[in-house]
């Protein structure tokens, strides 16, 4: 697992995703996930909103992260997506939400939604 030190030494969005492929790499995953551990991961005010909007905890937009599946991967910086990594997952009330990890001097949660109720 990447280390806190890893994470702090990344200086650019092609440093944080390989934006060559939509292939989400164990790289990319590792670093999002020690951000996580290490505290690094920050939510920007729209996912705030987003989460606070839909009644998403934010503890469980996190545990998404470090545990739910990795559903694809957003890589062009002209599109209309943001660059990142898209992860989905349950959180405890039976909702599914999906969380997307994007970077900008350091790792954020550009936003959250709930996808389904099962």
């Amino acid at each position: 697992m990447p280390t806190r030190e890893d994470v702090l030494a990344i200086r650019t969005i092609e440093e944080a995703f390989d934006l060559w492929t939509t292939r989400v790499t164990k790289r990319e995953i590792g670093l999002i996930r020690a951000a996580r551990t290490y505290g690094l991961l920050d939510f920007t005010e729209h996912a705030i909103w987003e989460a606070d909007e839909e009644m998403i905890p934010h503890p469980a937009v996190r545990r998404v992260v470090e545990r739910a599946r990795i559903t694809s991967k957003d890589v062009d910086p002209s599109g209309e997506r943001s660059i990142g990594v898209n992860f989905e997952g349950a959180i405890p009330d039976r909702r599914r939400i999906r969380a997307k990890v994007s970077w900008e001097v350091g790792y954020f949660f550009a936003t959250v939604h709930t996808i389904d109720i099962w």
